[in-house]
């Protein structure tokens, strides 16, 4: 059986959220925003701009896991002339670029305890000084954080200022994945479709065979919208002189991109979960990593930073983040995993764990 389905419109969230992002929208205080990759914190953060006061000035964002922590600082405060070699004239940053708007710091989890500092400073005085210089300035700029790590168990393990997640995390808000929201992927998936059959620039609606709308339906989406998003563009292509779209054009599509060593794992959907960032012990079966290398910039000690802070990331999964209780479990000792994850995180190394691995006997070479 088979449907063509009109365009429909969605939010990125529930009816609750909406209300919370009016409700927040409304106050000068910081908001704090949680959640996986992909379920929309940046199209929260805008709208919690566009509905504020602050709406008709700047809303300035920035990824602080794209930058070097010494980047990221000068970026932010701005730097004088003089303020280090190639600093031909002083430059102002985006807290003095966003006066009077939003700022939005996306994956705030990435700063290092150092840059924790001199962001505390600018948000409990609301003043910033700039890269080699002598003064301070006043700022008037709302800051909105998100993240897609859990703050409080860095905190705990030392690695995210207290004082600073106390100060950011006045308002809170927490995405919802795509999983969770199993009646929305269809409605946000033929609204997809049809924003791309305008991009290809097929003139028919798509019609899609209701057993690939189950299909749909029984991904894991670990991307969440943004894979969705991609995954709609590339099935868009796919079946661009297609009458209907099936369920083995979505396997087939699936296929196209997944790893060469899982070669017809699409057959079995709930599997293909696997494919992406694992970071759910209810991925059973899924039995590897992946761990993501540069061949020009990663060396040897880096290799060895990026696969054990995987590996320790998950059995803190099955310890409830207990550090010591994840070391004695790993046969090595709290000090050593705390060294290897301190240099993961100042290295911002992407992270994907997954159940039943085998823990080598020694972690000392990472650490």
């Amino acid at each position: 059986m088979t449907n063509q389905y009109a365009v429909s419109t969605t939010d990125t969230g529930s009816s609750m959220l909406e209300e919370r992002i009016a409700l927040y929208a409304r106050v000068p205080h910081y908001v704090l925003i949680t959640g996986e990759r992909g379920t929309g914190k940046t199209t929260i953060a805008r709208k919690l701009h566009e509905q504020s006061p602050r709406s008709k000035r700047e809303f300035v964002s920035v990824n602080c896991a794209s930058f070097t922590s010494e980047l990221l600082e000068s970026e932010l405060f701005g730097y004088e002339k003089g303020a280090f070699t190639g600093a031909v004239s002083a430059k102002a940053g985006l807290f003095e670029n966003s006066g009077g708007g939003t700022l939005f710091l996306d994956e705030i989890g990435e700063l290092t305890l150092g840059l924790q500092a001199k962001l505390l400073k600018a948000v409990e005085e609301k003043k910033i000084r700039r890269v080699g210089g002598t003064y301070e300035r006043e700022i008037d700029v709302r800051i909105i954080a998100a993240t897609s790590r859990d703050l409080k168990r860095m905190v705990t393990d030392g690695f995210f200022r207290p004082d600073l997640f106390d100060r950011l995390n006045i308002l809170q808000l927490e995405t919802v994945p795509l999983r969770y929201q199993k009646e929305k992927i269809v409605e946000l998936f033929i609204s997809q479709l049809d924003a791309e059959r305008a991009v290809i620039g097929r003139d028919l609606p798509f019609v899609i065979d209701d057993d690939a709308l189950t299909a749909l339906q029984n991904l894991e989406w670990k991307g969440n919208y943004r894979e969705l998003k991609n995954f709609a563009a590339r099935l868009a292509v796919e079946s661009i002189d297609a009458p209907t779209i099936t369920v083995e054009m979505i396997l087939n599509v699936l296929n196209l991109n997944s790893p060469p060593n899982r070669t017809g794992a699409a057959a079995n959907l709930p599997d293909t979960a696997c494919w992406d960032r694992i970071d759910d012990s209810t991925q059973q079966g899924c039995r590897f990593v992946t761990v993501m290398l540069d061949p020009d910039t990663d060396d040897l000690d880096s290799v060895y930073v990026k696969a054990a802070s995987t590996l320790i990331e998950h059995v803190l999964q099955q310890s409830n983040g207990n550090l010591r209780r994840a070391a004695r479990s790993m046969n090595t000792t709290h000090s050593t995993l705390s060294r290897i994850l301190k240099k993961s995180r100042e290295r911002n190394t992407p992270i994907a764990a997954a159940p039943n691995l085998a823990i080598p006997k020694s972690l000392a070479a990472a650490a």
